[in-house]
């Protein structure tokens, strides 16, 4: 690495290797944010700054770990992260310290950096604070502003005290971002509340909520209405909020007592398209937008497209894409990664391509679903009957589903033993196939695949099944080549027709395993195995990147709730929402295909 010498390289390689072998994205969003504070306390150039503030957005929003990426060689699919950057996490990754970095943050006060998390603390004031008063963490802030010393500081007083006391017991209760999963349901919430005021003539969510990642930061929220100050008012109202933090007149910011921040802007309808294509897309698609703009001699803004001077404004986005001679792109794919290129209509009216992702509507059925029947599992149960199951599934309007559970725990049972309960199970459920004839019902199991690269159930006991579901349940940390020797074995098994949750991540949890995709696609499109995109909110996986990518090759993707309670069933629009942002469209998913057409993928 340029700037380190042998020794030093051979003493990182050996302490890294001894430490924490993972950085997530939450704590390298932190290390970008330090150096943007870092700059601007030094006064560097605004463009460093700007580098950094993109490299943290994109990063933040992000639906693949940045670890995973860099394994695969996809560091550049990340909006915003340019060569140089890419070269620092290189260095970050290899030996757990970046030299450049430790550069810019020397002779700075190293508590400045930990009071950065404060409302209301920007970098200089972070510097100030922690120079002027020798701090060292949130505690020592704390401590100061209890005994009144910050109010004698220049540039502070008693309220500014005051307030960073509210900030700092406010930050013990929030986390910087929520799930997916957690948020969608507060903001509908916000949303139908708001969309119930007879002044309010459209209600959305903004940000990466909109694009739906799986996770994301603060609740956005849009209103088109002529009265912004009434729906301000009836905002203030929403019976969840903890306090007001913000309100003028076209925007509001409150905190709810869940401890999440719902910001709030009103625009009129008229000039409704534009806010929210401004306010939806990522600042990396933002920019990219701007910059297409201005070579058609346009400037674009939340407030519509200014044209020689002269401002249009757009009721809906798919006007304003038309305009810049785009067609529409749906918000799940604003994130700079072709979509502006391939939305591009020239003269003679035909884009480069950009698809006409899946939508919910496309979705036949749900064949990853854990019922109660008592198997004696591997792993747990689910809470609901196979007839509960059938029940809820046709209230979905599917056409089939696929009963999935956990297969007979394979360290407790011998094999005759699993031959057993899998034979009786397949009694039950072929009873249940001629009671609910015109449904159609699939007699599946989800297997293990073992750490010794084996499957849990014997093949007699497989051949009693219409097909085999099989994921990587234990040693996740295995090395690159067992993982990936692992997933092979199973999607080369003519019984294992789906690998479920193909990269073993759990959101906040546990990173993604180490594997050869490329391989394992090549794999995949030779058997015809299917690649399952998990819907159950802390997995969201096989994670967008890596759809696009299995999409490239022709592998085959199905999307699954792995329901354990009725009520998971619901989730399948979050396995959607992946989906869409990986650019599948229906013809990729397997489960918007008819029960004639999907039976024959378990039968082939």
């Amino acid at each position: 690495m340029k700037g380190w010498s042998q020794s030093d390289q051979l003493l990182a390689r050996y302490s890294f290797c001894n430490m924490a072998k993972y950085i997530s994205n939450r704590e390298i969003v932190k290390l970008f944010r330090e150096i943007v504070a870092a700059y601007e306390a030094k006064g560097e150039n605004r463009f460093k700054i700007i580098a950094y503030e993109n490299a943290a957005t994109g990063v933040e929003h992000a639906t693949s770990e940045l670890k995973d990426l860099w394994d695969d060689g996809l560091l550049d699919t990340v909006p915003g992260l340019g060569k140089t950057i890419r070269g620092h996490l290189d260095e970050l990754f290899k030996f757990g310290k970046v030299r450049h970095f430790e550069r810019v943050k020397k002779a700075l006060p190293k508590g400045m950096f930990s009071l950065l998390d404060v409302g209301g603390l920007g970098p200089k004031s972070a510097y100030k604070l922690a120079k002027e008063l020798n701090l060292n963490n949130l505690r020592d802030l704390q401590k100061a502003a209890k005994m009144g010393k910050i109010r004698n500081i220049p540039g502070f007083g008693p309220k500014s005290e005051s307030d960073i006391l509210t900030a700092i017991d406010e930050l013990k209760g929030k986390s910087s971002r929520y799930l997916l999963t957690e948020a969608f349901p507060v903001a509908q919430r916000v949303l139908k509340y708001l969309r119930g005021h007879s002044d309010c003539e459209r209600a959305e969510p903004l940000g990466s909520l909109r694009r739906m990642l799986s996770t994301v930061g603060d609740i956005d929220i849009a209103v088109a209405s002529k009265k912004p100050k009434e729906i301000i008012a009836h905002f203030k109202n929403f019976k969840e909020i903890k306090r007001i933090l913000d309100a003028g007149d076209r925007k509001s910011s409150v905190l709810l007592q869940n401890g999440m921040q719902v910001d709030l802007i009103v625009q009129p309808t008229k000039a409704f398209g534009a806010l929210l294509v401004h306010f939806t897309g990522s600042k990396a698609h933002n920019i990219s937008l701007r910059e297409y703009a201005i070579k058609k001699g346009m400037s674009v803004s939340d407030y519509g497209i200014k044209v020689k001077g002269k401002l249009k404004e757009f009721v809906t986005e798919e006007d304003f894409y038309k305009f810049l001679g785009l067609d529409y792109i749906v918000p799940e794919l604003r994130e700079d990664s072709g979509e502006i290129e391939a939305a591009y209509r020239p003269a003679s009216g035909k884009s480069n391509g950009l698809p006409k992702v899946v939508n919910h509507k496309d979705i036949r059925g749900d064949i990853h679903l854990h019922s109660n029947y008592p198997i004696e599992p591997s792993h747990d149960l689910g809470t609901a009957s196979f007839e509960q199951i059938i029940k809820k599934a046709k209230e979905l309007n599917y056409e089939y589903i696929g009963f999935s559970d956990h297969s007979p725990g394979y360290s407790t049972h011998t094999n005759k033993q699993i031959i057993d309960l899998i034979l009786k199970r397949k009694k039950k459920i072929e009873y249940l196939k001629s009671k609910y004839r015109g449904f159609g019902i699939l007699n599946l199991l989800e297997i293990d695949i073992l750490t010794n690269a084996k499957l849990s159930v014997p093949q007699e006991a497989l051949k009693l099944l219409d097909g085999a579901i099989a994921g990587i349940h234990s040693s996740h940390r295995q090395g690159k080549n067992m993982i990936t020797k692992r997933l092979l074995l199973a999607i080369d098994s003519p019984y294992v027709k789906v690998i479920s949750h193909p990269t073993g991540r759990l959101l906040n949890q546990r990173e993604s395993y180490e594997a050869d995709w490329p391989e394992i696609f090549d794999a995949c499109r030779k058997t015809k195995t299917i690649l399952e995109i998990n819907a159950f909110p802390t997995r969201l996986d096989l994670y967008d990147t890596l759809v696009r990518e299995a999409i490239k090759k022709q592998v085959k993707l199905v999307i699954n709730t792995d329901a354990h309670q009725i009520d998971h069933m619901d989730n399948m629009a979050y396995g959607i929402a992946v989906a869409r942002r990986g650019w599948a469209t229906s013809a990729d998913i397997a489960n918007t295909l008819s029960w004639t057409d999907f039976a024959k993928l378990f039968t082939s």
